[in-house]
């Protein structure tokens, strides 16, 4: 009886720790190369437009201060 408690022991032991692997996957960079998905902001960087909604996001949040 004890030989089975152990074996028990032993499979559900080997069965929790199977759930906790992840196969290990690796990015290589380069430096100062951005390979990431490109923003949608950028077209719109340095655009009066964006830049006004900026400015007011910014009075907002610092004038209740």
């Amino acid at each position: 009886m004890q030989t089975g408690k152990r074996l028990f022991g032993v499979v559900v032991l080997a069965l929790s720790l199977a759930g906790c692997f992840e196969e290990a996957s690796f990015e290589f960079h380069e430096p100062g190369v951005y390979k990431g998905k490109t923003d949608p902001l950028l077209k719109k960087a340095g655009t009066p437009e964006l830049e006004s909604q900026l400015q007011a996001r910014l009075t907002r949040i610092q004038t209740d201060r």
